[in-house]
């Protein structure tokens, strides 16, 4: 089940919206359902062919008309020719896309999850206007659901784009929101992808989060990073976590073969993938040759990390998985030896958090967030960004010491177990809520029972 479609903060709001409904409040999830426009207009080019070719036999029945030269003949077929290729190439659409097949309305888990309707293609990715689809389709959900449900708070995931929609709840409504800043949704120079649109749109960012009745940040980081754009905002910080009963260490891991390395997360721009294949070079040059790194994900730069791996002739020594679904990523996990990122900007990883549940040592680069994670030398190193040497000695160390493996595998899962449980990173939010519908100017929507509230989460 994908929430939002996309990494953590599909994972985030899936396991809160699931706490929240075990301790026995009520969630709908507002999310996206990918779809397309092309059975859309290729029906309209079909009924409008159709029309014509109706006019015709009846001009042509009904007063004896000589078609050969009349125009809509030609009209006609064209609509007709072009409505069943769109028609066709929508159902090719449905048959191929990676993320088909969501249904508008389901029950996951207690949860209520309502799909809009947005022109989202791929799961790695999400362009500016697709991202726009999204917030005028919720716009128009909201506009008529809203009253129905009667939410008592809205909880918006990522302050950009959803932002506004928690902005026209509360001046529609009068219901107050609460921001969950994820990593990209905040301005950073970190951030290259966006940073064009955050020269035009901070202001508005600003004045969105001062705007919401809370803003929390998932990380340390990353709080530090939105103070650059509100330095007078009070942020709250709650992590993300891990399902601990899903993401679990082997019993016992092996110790013939390579050394497995393992690395999670889209193949993009602030992941640097690309410095995972450098190092596993320099690694080689070294004289280590006793691991294998296995690459799991997908997105724009993968052809990149292929042509890398091929040109400094990796091939067999990285493997580069796709997408895996969650059985078959827990069961990469547990095979892996070690977990490595190169990354250069995180809010809070849930990877990395799922490699420490499965008792991975982590080995990465001081990106934010990544420091309340990895605890140096008690479950992982860390090394300065883009610093691929120093990437490569700390990945020697872990490789060629087992025992030192087995220890850090030991304190990355006491760490997830201590610190990052679901139900206690939900009791946090619930917190929260409880403050902002106590301020005197909150105005509850509806008139429920003193025993019943909701949550309605716009993701």
């Amino acid at each position: 089940m994908n929430f939002p479609i996309g990494a953590g903060g599909s994972k985030a709001s899936q396991k809160i919206a699931t706490s929240l409904v075990e301790m026995g409040h009520t969630v709908r999830v507002v999310t996206s359902r990918p779809t397309q426009l092309y059975t859309l207009f290729g029906n309209l080019c079909v009924l409008s062919g159709m029309g014509f070719w109706v006019y015709l036999a009846y001009a042509k029945f009904a007063f004896n008309e000589d078609l050969s030269n009349h125009g809509f003949t030609i009209l006609g077929t064209l609509l007709l020719l072009t409505g069943f290729i769109l028609r066709h190439t929508g159902l090719t659409w449905e048959l191929l896309n990676p993320i088909r097949g969501l249904k508008p309305l389901e029950f996951v888990d207690g949860v209520e999850v309502h799909r809009i309707p947005v022109l989202r293609q791929r799961q790695e990715y999400c362009s500016t206007y697709e991202m726009g689809t999204f917030v005028m389709s919720a716009w128009w959900y909201s506009l008529f659901h809203v009253r129905k449900f009667k939410p008592d708070i809205v909880h918006v995931f990522f302050g950009i784009p959803d932002g506004p929609i928690g902005w026209a709840l509360k001046r529609l409504y009068g219901l107050p929101y609460l921001i969950s800043l994820r990593g990209a949704d905040v301005p950073s120079d970190e951030v290259k992808r966006f940073a064009k649109h955050y020269k035009v749109l901070r202001p508005l960012v600003r004045w969105l989060w001062h705007d919401a009745d809370a803003v929390v940040a998932v990380s340390n980081g990353l709080r530090e990073f939105a103070f650059q754009t509100t330095p007078d905002l009070p942020i709250e910080v709650i992590p993300n976590a891990i399902e601990l009963s899903v993401f679990t260490p082997p019993l016992h891991r092996q110790s013939e073969g390579p050394v497995r390395l393992i690395f999670v997360g889209r193949f993009n721009n602030f992941k640097n993938v690309e410095m995972l294949v450098e190092t596993a070079c320099l690694l080689e040059k070294k004289g280590v040759d006793n691991f294998e790194l296995y690459l799991v994900g997908d997105g724009e730069r993968r052809p990149r990390v292929e042509r890398a791996a091929a040109e400094k002739g990796l091939t067999k020594r990285v493997h580069l998985l796709g997408w895996l679904d969650r059985a078959e990523l827990v069961e990469q996990y547990r095979q892996a030896d070690i977990f490595v990122t190169a990354t250069t900007w995180e809010g809070m990883p849930n990877t990395v958090l799922e490699g420490m549940a499965c008792g991975l040592p982590v080995v990465s680069t001081r990106a934010s967030g990544l420091e309340e994670l990895v605890r140096e030398g008690i479950n992982g190193y860390l090394v300065d960004i883009n610093d691929v040497n120093a990437l490569a000695d700390r990945l020697a160390n872990l490789i060629n010491n087992r025992y030192e493996r087995l220890r850090m595998s030991k304190e990355s899962r006491k760490i997830a177990e201590q610190e990052f449980a679901w139900e206690y990173i939900t009791e946090q939010y619930v917190e929260i809520y409880k403050r902002i519908l106590n301020k005197p100017s909150t105005v509850n929507f509806a008139e429920k029972l003193p025993h019943e509230s909701s949550i309605h989460k716009q993701v």
